[in-house]
C-alpha cells in the first residue's frame, strides 16, 4: 500500500511557513535560511494561495534583476501556476507530478486552505520507507517458507535439507563425553 499525502504531513508535521505577495524578496531569503526551508507558499489578501517562491526563484530573481533584486516583493517573483497536493494522493502521484513539473515543493491544500508543503525529499523519504518494510516483510516470509514445507508427504522440514537429514545422528566430538 502506497502512503499519502496525509502520512508524509503526519510524520513530518503540518506546520507550514508561509509569506504575503508585498513581502520584500530580502526577507523571504532570510526567512528561508533561518527556517531551513526551500520553498514558501505565497498568500494573497484574502489568505489563499496565490504563489509559491522556491530558492530557484529566488536565483533567477537575482540573476535577472541584479542590483534592482534588494525592491523586489513576492509577487514581482512568485510562481503563479503552482501544482497543489491534497491529503488523500498517494505519493507515487505526487511524486510522478513533481518530475512531469519538474518541481521540488507542493504545498497541500484542504478545503481550500494552505495546511502543509511537501518537498520531493518527502516523497523519497516515505519512498524509501516503504521500500524498506517491503523488503523486511518479504525477507520475513521467505525466512518462514524456508523452513517449514506444508505439501504432502512432506512433516513440515526444511525444503533445503536432504531427506535423511532429519534421521542423522550428530558426529561425535573426540574427547567430548554424553
Amino acid at each position: 500500500m502506497t502512503a499519502t499525502v496525509l502520512q508524509v504531513l503526519d510524520h513530518k508535521g503540518h506546520h507550514v511557513f508561509t509569506v504575503r505577495e508585498d513581502m520584500p524578496v530580502g526577507q523571504i531569503a532570510d526567512a528561508m535560511v533561518r527556517h531551513r526551508i526551500g520553498a514558501v507558499p505565497v498568500m494573497n489578501m484574502a489568505g489563499r494561495l496565490a504563489g509559491l517562491v522556491s530558492e530557484r526563484t529566488l536565483v533567477t530573481a537575482l540573476s535577472t534583476h541584479g542590483t534592482h533584486f534588494g525592491r523586489l516583493v513576492a509577487r514581482d517573483i512568485m510562481a503563479r501556476d503552482v501544482p497543489t497536493a491534497t491529503l488523500d494522493e498517494s505519493i507515487m502521484e505526487i511524486g510522478r507530478r513533481m518530475t512531469e513539473r519538474r518541481t521540488r515543493h507542493l504545498p497541500v491544500i484542504d478545503d481550500g486552505a494552505v495546511i502543509g508543503l511537501v518537498s520531493i525529499g518527502d516523497i523519497v523519504k516515505a519512498r524509501l520507507e516503504e521500500a524498506e518494510h517491503v523488503t523486511h516483510e518479504l525477507s520475513a516470509y521467505i525466512r518462514d517458507s524456508n523452513h517449514t514445507t506444508t505439501g504432502p508427504g512432506n512433516n513440515h522440514r526444511n525444503a533445503s535439507a536432504p531427506a535423511d537429514a532429519h534421521h542423522a545422528r550428530p558426529a561425535r566430538t573426540p574427547g567430548y563425553a554424553r
